[in-house]
Parts: C-alpha cells; sequence; structure tokens
C-alpha cells in the first residue's frame, strides 16, 4: 500500500491530477523536474525510456522514446493548443525515415525523408526535437 501511494504522489507531484508515464513505465523521480520534464523508465526493461516535455498547461510538448540511452522509436511532439505538430522515428539516436511537421491549425507544412540522421529528399522537419541533447 505504502509502495502505491508513493508511486502516486511521485505522478501528482509531476502533473496535478494527470497520469504522465504509461502503464508499462515508472516516473523517476530523481531525474524528472517538476511540473517540466519527466523520465519514465519500463519496468520490465530498464533500457527503454520517454523522456517527456510538459508545457506551462501540464500538456506533452515532446515525446522522445530511449533505447539503450540512445533515442529510439517514435517520435511526437504538440503545438500549445494541443495539435499535432511533429512526428517521426529514431533508431540508434539518428532520424530515420520519414518526418512530418503540422500547423496548429491541422495542415501537414513540412515533409522530410531521413536516412541516419542526415535529409535524404523533401524539406528540413524536426530540428526543434530536442530528444539528440538529452542525455540518458
Amino acid at each position: 500500500m505504502l509502495t502505491r501511494i508513493v508511486a502516486l504522489s511521485a505522478t501528482l507531484f509531476l502533473v496535478g491530477c494527470g497520469k504522465v508515464c504509461p502503464d508499462d513505465m515508472v516516473l523517476d523521480r530523481q531525474r524528472s523536474k517538476e511540473t517540466r520534464i519527466a523520465f519514465c523508465v519500463s519496468h520490465k526493461d530498464p533500457s527503454r525510456a520517454l523522456w517527456i516535455e510538459l508545457y506551462p498547461s501540464k500538456q506533452r510538448k515532446q515525446v522522445c522514446p530511449f533505447v539503450g540511452g540512445r533515442p529510439g522509436g517514435i517520435y511526437q511532439s504538440w503545438h500549445a493548443v494541443g495539435a499535432r505538430f511533429l512526428e517521426g522515428r529514431y533508431e540508434n539516436g539518428l532520424k530515420v525515415g520519414r518526418w512530418m511537421q503540422w500547423s496548429a491549425e491541422g495542415a501537414q507544412v513540412g515533409d522530410g525523408e531521413y536516412r541516419d540522421g542526415r535529409l535524404i529528399q523533401g524539406a528540413p522537419v524536426g530540428t526543434s526535437a530536442a530528444c539528440e541533447s538529452v542525455v540518458w
């Protein structure tokens, strides 16, 4: 029971009554910054983690997945109004595949194809993705 209360308070300190980490992850309180940054670590696989940045409104600003201490997986970010902003994928710390960008009104405004972290086709997208600068 005490463990459950501690886990609940760890979540509440970060975002009020909202839940930040997915169900299969726990909040790393020492690395998280109250109301701004959440570090979530997998229960089953400690090499899997998420870095979540929040707006002052406590809405998600961006989510960076990590595998083995490097960005790996689907990156997502949102405008302050809640509409999606950027989406793309990381592998071994580098941007790969198609990255897309949308306006706050929902119109697609950018599309670029990446290989090994370099733009190979289209417009540069994902320049505001902070995953590469996060030290895990």
